[in-house]
């Protein structure tokens, strides 16, 4: 992913003062600092991130101008309304930035809660290397935000992480009803722990749900993933239920509850997520476990499962060169 950083802002908020401090001047972006909000903003786009697109009238939309500076102080004001309201705030820094990616430009804000951290420093008086606490301390560069926004200019499409906030003992999607009053699509992340949940759910009322289903279905999704088709309930359906039209459309119907559109990869972490689906995890009833790669879980020349007449399963794992012990 090629993010090329125009500008970037930083305020503060402290919810023991009545304003937000706002930064008059742009950051200077040192080949350090550049490197820290290049990172922030990569982490955006994740496979937890949600997604949706704003209106041309959208109440957010409306804060974007072509002053950047403006633009912030209009974001976080509007932000700092809705957060107040949260039973439990911290300081935090709001991070802005204007980038370019594929050519278009991006507008971003990225809430940093601040957080304890702890130095060393030599004292010359004492002769002592002495530990000073820190409450003030942005996170670290490799680290996900609390929570953050990234609109893309030209599309008004977005991808947002979001936390809940909790007001009058009920939680809240603040940033996502709130301040865009969008609800966007869920994220690939959670799209894909639903159609887990509701394949198991529907295949068990059919009394299919043994453990070669719920491979089926990871590897279903895994090799969507890897060709970065998008994730639809009609085509899963198909794949998971082909046999059975009766549950085919109850999955379909399950599954619209969470998901109710096609799930696209587009500038999506793919390693990542390819990483998570990419070995079948198996944990046996006699105390084995198993990590089988997907590459090798449809080879029959490498692993073969087979029931057996009375109910129980046989592993046979073939052609093995070499046993190594990893301990």
């Amino acid at each position: 992913m090629d993010i090329y950083i125009k500008k970037a802002i930083l305020h503060a908020f402290d919810p023991g003062n009545p304003e937000i401090v706002f930064s008059e001047n742009l950051m200077e972006l040192t080949p350090v600092m550049l490197d820290y909000v290049t990172k922030k903003v990569e982490k955006i786009y994740s496979d937890e991130a949600k997604r949706g697109q704003l209106s041309g009238g959208n109440q957010f939309l409306a804060l974007l101008t072509d002053d950047f500076i403006a633009s912030t102080v209009a974001v976080a004001n509007f932000w700092r309304e809705a957060f107040v309201l949260s039973e439990k705030q911290k300081q935090n820094d709001l991070l802005f930035v204007e980038y370019e990616l594929e050519t278009q430009t991006h507008f971003a804000f990225i809430r940093l809660s601040l957080r304890d951290s702890f130095s060393h420093d030599f004292d010359a008086t004492s002769g002592q290397i002495k530990i000073r606490k820190s409450e003030s301390s942005l996170p670290g560069a490799g680290s996900a935000a609390d929570e953050a926004i990234a609109i893309n200019r030209v599309t008004n499409t977005y991808y947002l992480l979001e936390k809940r906030i909790k007001y009058n003992g009920k939680s809240y999607n603040y940033f996502s009803e709130n301040l865009l009053a969008d609800k966007p699509e869920i994220s690939v992340n959670k799209a894909i722990k639903a159609i887990k949940k509701s394949a198991e759910t529907v295949a068990k009322s059919f009394d299919d749900d043994d453990f070669a289903f719920s491979q089926k279905v990871q590897n279903a999704v895994f090799h969507a993933v890897e060709k970065q088709e998008v994730l639809s309930p009609e085509g899963l359906a198909d794949q998971l239920f082909a046999d059975n039209l009766t549950a085919r459309l109850a999955f379909k119907d399950k599954v619209k509850e969470e998901m109710p559109e096609q799930i696209r990869f587009e500038q999506m972490p793919m390693d990542k997520i390819e990483k998570k689906l990419a070995n079948q995890k198996l944990s046996l009833s006699n105390g084995i476990e198993m990590i089988v790669p997907q590459s090798l879980y449809e080879d029959a020349k490498t692993v073969e499962f087979i029931q057996n007449d009375d109910g129980t399963y046989s592993i046979i794992i073939k052609n093995i060169e070499e046993i190594k012990n990893k301990w």
